[in-house]
């Protein structure tokens, strides 16, 4: 019975010393992440179809990122630009502007490390997007939230516009998206100094 009763307080122990740890990790960061809202933008497209793309707003919870996409024929060659804007007066770039070649990324893990990170990033969070080509001839029903332990370990404050745009090789718009996130710093004082 010493035996049972010593193994279940160090199971206990175990347990409560983990969920310390974790909560530890989400609870380091210095701000709090949040998705705003996602738009479709320059719709109606002529080579995919849009069932719906909104923004599901949760209480005490991330927001999600609902999206639904019939890619009716096969994709082997799709140009993906994104680009990362902070908002001073109005949106102007930040960081990131870049646009590559999809199926080529896909292909050949990254080696630069903002393009590792956000291959990792996708990677765990839509493991069945992030897959080399061929793409397309079937539906994507994406459910998407911005997981905090995901992000970078320090951001500027402020307000962002995360702008992804998917074109066919004949230049024509698979998917435009625009993702608004925000960042607050934690704490009363540092808002304050910021402020």
């Amino acid at each position: 019975m010493k035996n049972l009763t010593f193994g279940y307080i160090l199971v206990c122990v175990t347990f409560v010393c983990i969920c310390e740890i974790s909560s530890e990790d989400n609870s380091s960061r210095p701000f709090q992440l949040r998705l705003v809202k996602m738009l479709c933008i320059d719709q109606p497209y002529t080579r995919a179809i849009l069932h719906h793309c909104k923004t599901v707003l949760r209480r005490n919870q991330p927001t999600l990122l609902n999206l639904s996409l019939t890619v009716p024929e096969v994709i082997t060659e799709c140009f993906v630009s994104l680009k990362i804007e902070y908002k001073f007066n109005l949106y102007q770039p930040f960081l990131f502007d870049t646009m590559i070649e999809g199926c080529q990324f896909l292909r050949t893990r990254p080696v630069d490390p903002l393009s590792t990170y956000l291959y990792n990033i996708f990677e765990e969070t839509l493991p069945t997007v992030v897959r080399p080509c061929p793409h397309g001839n079937r539906t994507y029903d994406i459910l998407w939230t911005m997981d905090e332990r995901l992000s970078p370990r320090s951001v500027p404050a402020g307000d962002y516009r995360v702008t992804a745009h998917w074109r066919l090789e004949d230049n024509v718009t698979l998917l435009n998206l625009q993702i608004y996130c925000t960042v607050r710093r934690k704490g009363i004082f540092r808002s304050m100094i910021e402020w």
